[in-house]
């Protein structure tokens, strides 16, 4: 019967020791992208062929306080009346970038083309952005098929012109930014 106490103590402190946690910091920078724009296509025969595009990015990195992040994305790109390219990547980016004011960031990775024969291999990203979360990018792929490809697209990221944003407050504040 006299174990029956110190159970009961015992199970008490684990609990109460459970049940305390310190300050949790989990910013982290997220980006969710759409744009639109044109592609050059250069298939294995040397053919090549211009389409629109609408790749659409989504992805997660360090904290928005951090001068650089650095993040891991995964992009769907449809090229109208051809198919898709699925890629992985991860990005380099500027605390402004970040934050929705002017900035840069890298992306690189690896994708996969469903169609045409299918393709994969390396791409490489150059995104600019400005104030209200606007970007311009510059994209390269090449491929295992010969494939190779570049495209130029305009966009906006919808966190960072929400979430993230620190430019513009003046005409429209951000009550409660990620990070300020």
């Amino acid at each position: 019967m006299r174990r029956a106490p110190s159970l009961l103590v015992s199970a008490a402190v684990a609990l109460a020791a459970l049940s305390t946690s310190g300050i949790a910091r989990a910013d982290v920078s997220s980006w969710l992208s759409v744009q639109l724009g044109v592609a050059q296509l250069e298939w294995r025969d040397r053919s090549r062929h211009s389409r629109m595009l609408m790749p659409f990015d989504v992805g997660v990195g360090t904290p928005p306080s951090l001068p650089v992040m650095v993040g891991v994305g995964a992009r769907l790109v449809p090229y109208f009346s051809e198919g898709f390219d699925y890629a992985a990547y991860v990005r380099l980016a500027s605390q402004g970038y970040v934050t929705g004011r002017w900035g840069a960031a890298i992306d690189g990775g690896a994708y996969t083309r469903a169609f045409g024969g299918g393709s994969s291999g390396w791409l490489g990203t150059l995104n600019l952005g400005g104030p209200w979360g606007i970007i311009a990018s510059g994209t390269y792929e090449t491929g295992n098929t010969s494939a190779k490809t570049m495209s130029v697209t305009l966009g906006i990221d919808l966190l960072r012109l929400t979430v993230y944003r620190l430019s513009g407050e003046q005409q429209w504040p951000n009550v409660n930014p990620a990070w300020r």
